[in-house]
């Protein structure tokens, strides 16, 4: 696999999430002050559907999403893999870019959206982004990695006019994966 990145950004190999099968990789990219950016993470086990109970859905907006040709396995609740950067309402608007091919919910409403691609049978999930999985934060709920916004209006403009955004877009689609 490979990525590119901005000259000052740095990519540093991680220990990948247990329970991953043996070729799995991790690796971490932070800015050039030392921010962090993203995880890739391949080899996941495959995770069961979200359960959303009535009522529990919330809001959200794709805000950006753009084709990504990489290894993925088909099924009724997929998509062609895409890069996305994908908004749900809560207390405030919850934002968070990645790579998927998941469906992210029905009718405009979810309980959770994974940045993870279903990777080929005995391959594992691939996972790109800012956090593997975001949902309506809670008010005492940690945030950070992904972001947080005041309205769905600062949302949308960090993710058209962010120089960020654009930096970190370039490098999930940059991402090549040989299974």
């Amino acid at each position: 696999m490979s990525f590119e990145l901005p000259q000052e950004w740095i990519a540093q190999s991680g220990t990948p999430e247990a329970g991953s099968l043996a070729h799995a990789v991790k690796v971490e990219v932070k800015d050039g002050e030392g921010r962090y950016i993203a995880t890739l993470q391949t080899g996941l086990p495959p995770v069961a559907a979200v359960s959303c109970p009535a009522g529990q859905a919330r809001p959200y907006v794709v805000i950006s999403s753009v084709p990504l040709d990489v290894p993925h396995s088909d099924g009724p609740d997929t998509i062609d893999p895409r890069v996305v950067f994908r908004v749900v309402q809560g207390y405030k608007f919850f934002g968070s870019y990645g790579i998927t091919n998941m469906v992210a919910g029905v009718d405009g409403q979810s309980c959770e959206l994974r940045n993870r691609v279903q990777g080929p049978a005995g391959k594992g999930d691939i996972s790109f982004g800012d956090v593997q999985a975001i949902h309506a934060f809670a008010a005492d709920e940690k945030v950070a990695p992904a972001k947080a916004f005041d309205t769905l209006d600062l949302a949308a403009k960090y993710a058209v006019h962010g120089s960020e955004f654009a930096n970190v877009q370039r490098m999930l689609l940059s991402l090549k994966v040989n299974l």
